[in-house]
């Protein structure tokens, strides 16, 4: 017979051990409210910790649980002192729940799995059973985490070292404290997701940003890309090239003389492309720098060297599911273009400073002036590279193969700097055209341009005048022997001597050649073109 003073005791400790449960719970209802998303899983595991301690079991966990895939596995743990040398990684890996029917049907039907007494689980429990058995276990209880009475995991407790008769009281506050993880995970979830979306959306308006500054960059140059210029025989074969080749994905060589229209012919195969609605970005290996060209290419993290201030996103990065020109491919320095192979071969890159790797889907067309084979033979241009490069070739013919086209293309600059200048010229003579066909055009449709230009300028009335217009490009002969590489550098030497070795300007070298500054330099340096020291102690430019 209990005493009453015995009973009134165990009363005062059931209280007592209540009090202190639903103060536990209050603690972890403020704690977890306005707690930072970054600090909630710490939060977790010290509470599990806690519940672990006062309700006096060995071992409490937070498994996740996925509808889609029928997977559980533990996220939040605490271990007790007994237990903690136990504990390996096999503990949380995914487990099948359609291996325990009976721990599932108990979870969706009563929202939880009680088991005092694993020796009285029904038959419909035996994998449960076998799987308490096999692991020591005398007791657990777990109770579901529902969102949006959606199932998304449970609170577990398990009993190693004796039998629990869990308290019917205890049970019900404990899914309240399940619904107050379940919710704080939830928002961090949602924080983490929000979060993501906002780098996505900071990526795609510096990828936004970054084509849209490309694209400005393209319009301010003045070309007229809209139609290619001529009807010679020459022209028309490679424009059947650019036909068969464009609707396809193949990689294009194209290959030419300088100023011969490699550009344009990238452009109309992009154009007319499945591609088209990207944008065409370009790239000219010999205007870069060397120590650049990967940045460029490739793009570089914030510090990834000195003055990298900003992160930058790489052209091929820029060209996704587009179309990469890169003009002057046999400029490209050798370290490079291992690196180029594997984004042909692979689809992959890393940017400079980030070792993960980036995958592009990317159409390249590489354009050149240089004989490939040559320069692998001379060890500057890797043999795997240009076998990938030369998918389908096209050549561009040279102007002096198609001077039937020149009455066509010297209508077309006339207009076109009659409109920049505000000048109309209305004749154009024969014998202006005739003069014309008489010169060898070393620097091909490009330097018909300037040359037209000038004219423009120079012409006093409506009627086009040459005047002074050749006077620095006189015509070289017919027959030339050498490499395409030494015409280039008597051409270009040619020049220079013409304009005083003055580089930039509207009587400077870089605008008779049509080059921008910096590649004349850069082509003068790989031509070993300098002015030599006069008589008078100048120093060469």
């Amino acid at each position: 017979m209990v005493s009453a003073g015995s009973y009134k005791s165990s009363v005062t400790e059931r209280l007592e051990q209540q009090f202190k449960f639903e103060k536990l719970i209050s603690q972890f209802s403020t704690r977890f409210i306005s707690l930072p998303p970054n600090k909630i899983d710490a939060e977790i595991n010290r509470s599990l910790r806690f519940l672990t301690e006062f309700m006096d079991v060995d071992y409490s966990c937070l498994n996740s649980y996925s509808d889609v895939t029928g997977l559980s596995s533990t996220t939040h743990f605490y271990a007790g002192p007994a237990l903690k040398s136990f504990v390996t990684h096999e503990d949380f890996r995914e487990i099948p729940m359609s291996e325990f029917p009976y721990v599932m049907s108990e979870i969706f039907n009563h929202g939880m799995v009680c088991i005092s007494d694993v020796d009285s689980l029904p038959q419909e429990g035996k994998n449960i059973k076998k799987f308490m058995k096999d692991f020591g276990l005398q007791s657990i209880l777990y109770t579901a985490l529902v969102i949006d009475e959606k199932l998304i995991g449970a609170l577990g407790f398990d009993s190693y070292t004796k039998k629990i008769d869990w308290s019917a009281k205890y049970i019900s506050r404990l899914k309240l404290i399940g619904e107050i993880f379940a919710n704080a995970l939830m928002r961090k979830k949602n924080q983490e997701e929000l979060a993501k979306a906002h780098r996505q959306l900071e990526i795609l308006k510096n990828q936004y940003k970054n084509e849209s500054e490309y694209l400005q960059e393209e319009i301010k140059i003045e070309h007229n890309f809209d139609e290619i210029i001529g009807k010679s025989g020459s022209l028309k074969k490679t424009l059947k090239k650019v036909e068969q080749v464009a609707p396809t994905d193949s990689t294009v060589l194209i290959l030419g003389e300088t100023g011969t229209g490699k550009e344009l012919i990238a452009r109309a195969v992009h154009k007319n492309s499945v591609r088209s609605d990207r944008p065409l970005i370009k790239v000219n290996c010999a205007a870069l720098p060397t120590y650049l060209i990967e940045s460029e290419l490739f793009g570089h993290e914030k510090g990834a060297f000195t003055g990298a201030i900003n992160q930058h996103i790489g052209r091929f990065e820029m060209a996704h599911k587009g179309t990469i020109f890169l003009d002057e491919i046999g400029e490209m320095p050798l370290e490079l273009q291992v690196k180029l192979l594997r984004v042909l071969q692979e689809g992959e890159f890393e940017r400079i400073g980030n070792p993960k790797t980036m995958n592009v889907n990317v159409r390249v067309i590489a354009a050149t002036n240089r004989d490939l084979l040559k320069e692998v033979e001379a060890g500057n241009f890797r043999q795997d590279l240009y076998y990938r490069l030369n998918v389908f070739p096209i050549d561009v013919p040279p102007l002096r193969k198609r001077m039937e086209d020149i009455p066509f293309l010297v209508r077309q600059f006339v207009s076109k700097t009659g409109k920049k200048i505000g000048k109309s010229i209305d004749t154009i003579p024969d014998s202006f055209i005739s003069k014309l066909r008489q010169h060898y055009w070393p620097g091909n449709i490009r330097e018909l341009e300037n040359i037209v230009e000038r004219a423009v300028i120079t012409s006093q009335s409506s009627v086009l005048s040459l005047k002074d217009a050749l006077i620095n490009s006189k015509p070289v002969p017919e027959q030339l022997s050498g490499s395409l590489q030494d015409v280039e550098k008597k051409y270009i030497l040619k020049v220079l001597n013409a304009c005083n070795w003055k580089i930039e300007g509207q009587s400077g070298a870089s605008h008779v050649l049509g080059l921008n500054p910096s590649t004349l330099r850069s082509r003068m340096l790989k031509l070993g073109l300098k002015k030599e020291l006069s008589a008078h102690g100048h120093h060469p430019i």
